[in-house]
C-alpha cells in the first residue's frame, strides 16, 4: 500500500548562506538584523555609524541609544522606549555598538549625507 502524502526522495538542501550585513554608506556596515544610527552628524553628513542591535529601531538623540521598534520613543532622561510620549511604561535603551568598516574598501575621507 502506498502512502496517500508525498514522501521525500533528495537529500535535505543545504543552509541558505548567511544574510548581507546592513549597508550603513559606502565604507561602514552593521550585522544582519540590526539597524545604522549616525553617532556623529555635521552639516547634514554622517561621520561616524552605531549599529543598534535591532532590526527597525529608533536611533536616540543622544548619540549612544536605541529603541526597539515597539517602543520608538526615546526617553533620554529616565533611560527608558516607550510606546507613546505620556506613556508610564517602557523598557531598558539599548547601547549602540561602532559600525565596521568594509575590508574591501579603503576609506577616503569621504562622508555620506544623511536620507
Amino acid at each position: 500500500m502506498e502512502p496517500l502524502y508525498p514522501v521525500k526522495t533528495g537529500a535535505n538542501p543545504g543552509q541558505s548562506p548567511p544574510s548581507p550585513p546592513v549597508k550603513c554608506d559606502e565604507y561602514y556596515s552593521c550585522p544582519e538584523k540590526s539597524t545604522c544610527c549616525c553617532i556623529y552628524e555635521l552639516g547634514g553628513y554622517c561621520f561616524a555609524w552605531g549599529c543598534c542591535p535591532l532590526e527597525s529601531a529608533t536611533c536616540c538623540d543622544d548619540s549612544y541609544s536605541c529603541c526597539p521598534q515597539e517602543y520608538p520613543v526615546c526617553d533620554l532622561e529616565a533611560q527608558t522606549c516607550k510606546i507613546s510620549k505620556n506613556n508610564p511604561l517602557g523598557v531598558q535603551m539599548l547601547k549602540r555598538n561602532y559600525a565596521r568598516r568594509y575590508r574591501t574598501r579603503e576609506l577616503a575621507g569621504a562622508a555620506t549625507r544623511k536620507p
